[in-house]
């Protein structure tokens, strides 16, 4: 099973992760699109939720470093040796509950990406309602503590109204991967080229230059 999802979302052979790490994680080709529009040198990124580190080995050639936050000791090691077995070097790991608002208050960061880590109850094993933190307190704690320019992966089953009513006014993208609505990526700040909802079609092989 494990090897159908890394090689389903085009993930390196040598991922390593657990089954549901691996099945919660982004598809590279999202992270790839959001490196193109939000890419800078001179910036740096942090992911809130980072899993095993798929977005990060993405992003990171976009930016100036790239900060990883979970509070799993496990994923934080997966993680970590992910980045590695990609010769990532400009990254910083942190263990940590992500609505720790000492924690947001130490890193510095241009821009800050929010994984909302689960997105269903995958079989009973996780209880979203119970384990996701409060979007709109972490919303609020980050634009205060770190940036307003924040970037939300969303579940495609969240409307742009209910975001709308947490965050307020923001860019609502349905991300389209290979003719499925994958997930939706909400903008803030200065972030936005339109306010409202768009719609992006990728392909799983987006940017990828070995096809």
């Amino acid at each position: 099973m494990r090897e159908n999802i890394i090689k389903k979302r085009g993930y390196a052979v040598s991922t390593v992760g657990d089954e549901l790490s691996l099945e919660i994680a982004s598809y590279p080709v999202t992270a790839r699109y959001l490196a193109k529009r939000l890419g800078d040198k001179k910036l740096s990124l942090c992911e809130l939720c980072c899993g095993i580190g798929i977005s990060l080995i993405e992003l990171s050639s976009s930016f100036r470093q790239v900060t990883g936050v979970d509070d799993d000791s496990l994923i934080i090691d997966a993680c970590k040796k992910n980045l590695e077995a990609a010769n990532i070097e400009n990254y910083h790991l942190i263990k940590s509950d992500v609505s720790n608002i000492n924690t947001l208050g130490q890193i510095k960061a241009d821009i800050v990406l929010y994984d909302i880590p689960y997105w269903s109850d995958h079989g009973d094993t996780v209880d979203p309602e119970r384990q996701n933190p409060d979007l709109q307190k972490l919303v609020e704690a980050i634009r205060l503590h770190m940036t307003e320019n924040i970037v939300i992966y969303s579940p495609p089953h969240i409307t742009y109204g209910e975001i709308n009513s947490i965050v307020g006014p923001c860019e609502f993208t349905e991300i389209w991967v290979d003719g499925r609505h994958d997930r939706n990526f909400v903008f803030l700040g200065t972030l936005p080229l339109t306010l409202g909802i768009s719609r992006i079609e990728l392909s799983s092989s987006y940017f990828d230059e070995s096809k």
